[in-house]
């Protein structure tokens, strides 16, 4: 909802402008005022087309991506296309050319760096040599982040509902549509924005859009420009679904110091059980019916099963794409002005494994806050068209050699340097780490 047009105004606005634009959108040529519910509409009604031109766009879900990393030391794997199997990658062969491909699969494009790992007994998945074919890893796939995402200078606090440092939370961010917050989001790397889809549902007009980063006050700081914003395609049987979306800045966020650092994404076999830990930011309502925050808050919750979320409150409209989140009890949640911002958990790094949706009331008993799950759209994530070209850090692959029992048709083996793996009964190589 709009807050009274002059509360944000510069005071040299004559008053009827500012009434008009945040109710019209100006078409220039010839001059014609649009209002804004037929804006981004998918019919122009400037005769240049300039109201369909810059808006949010919906992207659907891409081609599987054929690489992805295991929770487990961050090994790459990668995609049999034709029997739909996973494999570790040996490192046998595996240079810069094969990393730098992994890498662009996942959308990075900077020069990445990989070592050898222990393959190990345990190794669940057989390990393959991989080759590049137009640009592409084949043999079998790969996804990540950068190494340097998910650090936190502070510790949180254990209370929930409680002021909280930008240090804590350096990824934290304010999407401000004219001036005003609407929705909190998350730093992925220098260029992109992760939030909630429905954040923009009435607020079609991409150029409006600031992101403020980097304060755990709403007012103060500078605002970076939005160049687009990218949107799941909608799910007309479960419209609740598919509420995930992502800004990419005009100009790059400069990360620097203990306030602006990128979250790390969740692995895609990141294992969450009912009661774990997890942490909500935001400037959103401190009570329901209440108004915005001033000063970032932080609320510690816990993971609720789906089915327990569904019988309690919600009749089945929490699917496996969400997650929910709270307290039995209540009094710690999510509210309005929260959308878009992070569910957070912590393994090893900050994870963002959620992102705020939708709910029933504020901090209500039995009514937990639902999230969109981000580890179900990891795919979409990184099949994002522009993201494909995005200037992200490719993270870092880590290796060493190791023992392997024999049971297959390998042996995989450690020198005394650990450094170097050698051939023994044919076939030798150990898996590749980002």
């Amino acid at each position: 909802p709009l807050q009274n047009p002059a509360s944000d105004a510069e005071p040299c606005f004559p008053p009827v402008k500012i009434y008009l634009d945040y109710y019209y959108f100006f078409c220039k040529q010839p001059l014609r005022l649009v209002p804004l519910q037929r804006v981004c509409d998918g019919q122009a009604d400037c005769a240049q087309g300039e109201d369909e031109a810059s808006c949010a766009q919906r992207v659907p879900d891409g081609p599987r991506v054929g690489v992805r990393l295991s929770r487990d030391r961050s090994t790459l794997q990668v995609l049999d296309t034709v029997t739909g199997a996973w494999s570790g990658v040996c490192h046998d062969h595996f240079d810069l050319p094969l990393a730098k491909a992994a890498c662009e699969q996942m959308g990075y494009s900077s020069l990445p760096a990989f070592r050898a790992v222990d393959a190990g007994g345990g190794q669940a998945l057989p390990l393959r040599e991989v080759v590049l074919s137009d640009g592409v890893l084949r043999g079998h796939p790969a996804s990540g982040t950068p190494e340097e995402c998910g650090e936190s200078a502070r510790a949180p606090r254990v209370l929930g509902g409680r002021p909280a440092a930008i240090e804590a939370w350096p990824w934290q961010v304010s999407l401000q549509y004219r001036k005003e917050h609407i929705c909190g989001g998350s730093i992925l790397d220098t260029s992109w924005i992760l939030t909630a889809a429905h954040c923009f549902k009435n607020n079609p007009v991409v150029q409006s859009w600031r992101v403020k980063a980097g304060s755990r006050l709403l007012s103060g700081t500078a605002t970076l420009a939005v160049e687009k914003v990218f949107l799941a395609e909608a799910a007309p049987a479960s419209p609740k679904d598919n509420d995930i979306a992502l800004v990419k800045l005009r100009s790059p966020l400069h990360l620097s110091g203990e306030t602006r650092k990128p979250v790390c994404l969740p692995y895609f076999d990141e294992e969450l059980h009912p009661g774990a830990p997890l942490w909500v930011t935001g400037w959103g309502y401190t009570r329901e019916h209440g108004k915005l925050s001033e000063t970032l808050q932080e609320a510690k919750v816990k993971l609720i099963d789906t089915r327990s979320c569904n019988l309690a409150a919600y009749h089945g409209d929490v699917t496996e794409k969400m997650l929910c989140a709270g307290l039995p009890q209540g009094g710690v949640d999510t509210c309005q002005g929260d959308s878009g911002g992070p569910l957070l958990y912590l393994h090893d790094r900050w994870q963002v494994v959620g992102i705020v949706s939708w709910g029933q009331g504020c901090g209500t008993p039995s009514t937990p806050g639902v999230y969109t799950s981000v580890q179900a759209y990891l795919n979409w994530i990184y099949t994002v068209p522009e993201l494909q070209r995005g200037p992200r850090s490719c993270p870092p692959f880590r290796q060493r050699c190791a023992h392997e029992s024999q049971g297959g048709r390998a042996t995989f083996l450690r020198n005394r340097s650990g450094r170097k793996c050698f051939q023994e009964d044919g076939y030798s190589g150990t898996k590749n780490h980002f």
